[in-house]
């Protein structure tokens, strides 16, 4: 019987060691002082980077429209596109010279972080509208920039206003009255 004791109290001292050493153990992966690495075990997933799709000036088809009312503006704002590598498919005038604000229209499903790089490009010379306008799915391009009359300080924009801020081909003709019409500015498809 005695035996039997003294077997029970080891099992039961070596279960309530082995019990205090798991604890600490625990203790110090949860907690472990603050220069000591924990290493992940090999059977522990490591998350893998996604990589991000590498966007590209010409991933969407562009059509410039001069809203402003200055002649040639479309023809600047597809200067400044191709400076930057965006390929404009064509240009042309706006339904009217009503826009101050350069405002930019997109099919729903072109990349937001590609517009917002686009915005940053024209922001360089122009007051650009802060929201997209959706174009219908049945547009010939995926992108609408219309040209506004203002520029990237809210100032208007004079009538010679180009990239390279030498003189450019925007001249206007005076009517009768004496006050400027806007000439249209010529429709290129590519």
């Amino acid at each position: 019987m005695l035996k039997i004791i003294i077997g029970v109290l080891i099992v039961a001292i070596i279960a309530v060691g082995g019990f205090m050493y798991y604890q600490s153990v625990q203790d110090k992966l949860a907690n472990p002082p603050a220069d000591t690495e924990v290493a992940l075990s090999d059977t522990e997933e490591k998350p893998t980077p996604t990589p991000e799709k590498s966007m590209k000036p010409g991933d969407y088809s562009i059509e410039v429209q001069n809203g402003s009312g200055i002649a040639g503006q479309a023809g600047i704002v597809e200067e400044l596109l191709a400076d930057n590598d965006y390929e404009v498919k064509s240009t042309g005038n706006a339904d009217n010279y009503d826009y101050e604000e350069t405002v930019i229209q997109a099919k729903a499903d072109v990349s937001k972080d590609w517009l917002d790089e686009i915005k940053k490009v024209l922001k360089e010379k122009y007051d650009v509208q802060s929201k997209v306008e959706e174009l219908d799915e049945d547009a010939e391009t995926d992108v609408v920039v219309v040209v506004g009359s203002l520029d990237a300080d809210g100032e208007a924009l004079g009538e010679s206003t180009s990239i390279t801020e030498e003189s450019s081909d925007t001249t206007a003709e005076s009517n009768a009255s004496g006050t400027e019409t806007p000439t249209p500015s010529p429709t290129k498809s590519a």
